[in-house]
């Protein structure tokens, strides 16, 4: 979305701009939004309005100019500013520079500030904005004639359905992850460790840098979106935190259960097999709720009923649950780690 375009064409007039009306004044009385301007009395439509947004930018006050039915992309702003240090202006900043509010703001008549305006309004005619008076817009308004832009630039976010500049096929808007970033770190560094080399011309220089990473969090993120039920997370076993989830649904000290279960919960660690222990004075479906909701791939109940009959339950997430004897826990779990595995390569 920061980098994307389309070749949606610029709002025209159909009247020639020789002999466009002259822009003529209308009261707007409590017009505070593009919306609000689309509807009765006015019914101007948002891709017929011009949308001002006043920043700062360092030092100095900048008007950027869109069509009401655009949403500035902050990113491309950066770009087109050379800058991240900018924000929008200040209703105190804005009333002394053109002397009214927010909402009523327009770039007609203006040229002591830097315009940037949209490539979509290029050779716009017949468009409504702020009359820079409270309550007050013009219409009639012809981009060329009446506003002095300073230049012109991409500032806006492309829409679904706008048609792409090199096919001209319909865009399309699909959710994506985003997983790394690349930096462009200048010389910033290079020149504080005095990394230089030299030049074509056989002149030392500072070495321009840059570095691509892979969020750690973002990963796990990325992974816990593509895997996840209504229960929880579902961590696939090639990335889970934490593989067996060992539930003592006795956690009475030197009971039978518990004794089992910290056996297993040692054998298991032991054999490099990442397991937890819950032991918690806590009821069972408690504990099974939140080892849904954790995500361990695997999880084995120890309970007295179970352990009676001389099994403990045997439950994948994403598997029905069977019964084990306690002797083959640890032969079936790494037989069933490594069918997950074989899964995933």
């Amino acid at each position: 979305m920061d980098k994307a375009v389309s070749a949606l064409k610029p709002p025209h007039c159909p009247v020639d701009a020789a002999t466009l009306p002259a822009i003529e004044r209308f009261p707007t009385p409590g017009v505070r939004t593009i919306e609000k301007l689309t509807k009765p009395l006015w019914n101007v439509p948002a891709q017929r309005q011009i949308k001002l947004l006043f920043y700062r930018v360092t030092s100095r006050l900048v008007l950027l100019l869109l069509t009401g039915a655009d949403r500035l992309n902050e990113a491309k702003l950066a770009g087109v500013l050379g800058t991240a240090e900018y924000r929008p202006a200040e209703a105190k900043e804005i009333r002394e520079t053109l002397g009214a509010d927010p909402c009523s703001l327009g770039g007609v008549g203006v040229d002591q500030l830097e315009i940037i305006a949209d490539h979509l309004l290029k050779n716009g005619q017949g468009l409504t904005t702020g009359a820079n008076e409270n309550d007050w817009h013009v219409q009639n308004v012809c981009i060329e004639r009446d506003i002095k832009v300073t230049r012109w630039e991409d500032l806006r976010t492309v829409g679904a359905g706008e048609p792409c500049p090199v096919t001209g096929a319909p865009l399309e808007m699909r959710p994506a992850i985003e997983v790394g970033h690349i930096f462009k770190l200048g010389t910033k560094y290079s020149e504080s460790l005095n990394a230089f080399i030299l030049n074509g011309q056989g002149q030392q220089q500072p070495a321009i840098m840059g570095c691509y990473g892979i969020g750690v969090t973002r990963t796990l993120q990325a992974i816990i979106e593509q895997y996840h039920d209504d229960q929880g997370v579902r961590w696939p076993v090639s990335v889970a935190p934490g593989t067996v989830c060992i539930t003592a649904l006795d956690a009475t000290p030197r009971c039978p259960s518990l004794e089992l279960a910290e056996t297993l919960y040692r054998q298991l660690t032991e054999r490099q097999i990442e397991t937890i222990l819950d032991d918690r004075d806590e009821r069972p479906g408690v504990k099974f709720n939140d080892s849904e909701l954790v995500g361990f791939p695997l999880r084995i109940a120890v309970g007295p009923r179970a352990l009676k009959r001389g099994i403990v339950e045997f439950k994948p997430r994403d598997g029905e649950l069977r019964e084990v004897k306690p002797e083959a826990v640890l032969e079936t779990v790494e037989s069933w780690i490594a069918d997950c595995r074989g899964a995933t390569t």
